[in-house]
């Protein structure tokens, strides 16, 4: 077994970014446009002359991404009949099993963040964990 050792800020990240994976790998192409990078870049690219964020071409562009990143995917799956908001689910047979690996680590941090929250809900996803993966119970996290 291997040992990682982060700040809790850094295993945020590592959420972050198998989350990310996990959704790119069910087709969920879109959430490219919600990385800190693209969003924020477009952000400061699309400001008025008053240095403010201007929404509506904000949007309008965000929107054209948006179809892009559905053609592609379409593309990539040569299926032409989804449209923008459908996706594989994580157990379906095309996805990878990688995808669900790392959604199973997702659940295990953000389980451990659960816990650590004192004001935290039982009724929230993260307040439960169902491990699907040959190895899955063999992940083990703490804050």
């Amino acid at each position: 077994m291997a040992t990682l050792t982060v700040t809790d800020k850094q295993l945020r990240l590592i959420q972050q970014a198998l989350d990310f994976y996990s959704r790119i790998g069910i087709g969920q192409l879109d959430e490219i446009k919600d990385h800190p990078t693209f969003a924020k870049y477009l952000a400061e690219q699309v400001k008025d002359v008053d240095g403010k964020v201007d929404y509506e071409r904000y949007h309008l562009i965000r929107e054209q991404a948006d179809n892009a990143f559905t053609q592609g995917r379409n593309m990539l799956w040569n299926d032409f009949t989804r449209d923008r908001n459908g996706s594989w689910g994580i157990h379906n047979p095309n996805v990878d099993e990688s995808c669900m690996i790392a959604y199973d680590l997702i659940q295990v941090i953000r389980h451990e963040f659960w816990k650590a929250d004192s004001d935290r809900s039982e009724w929230t996803v993260d307040s439960s964990v169902h491990l699907h993966t040959e190895d899955g119970d063999k992940i083990k996290c703490e804050l």
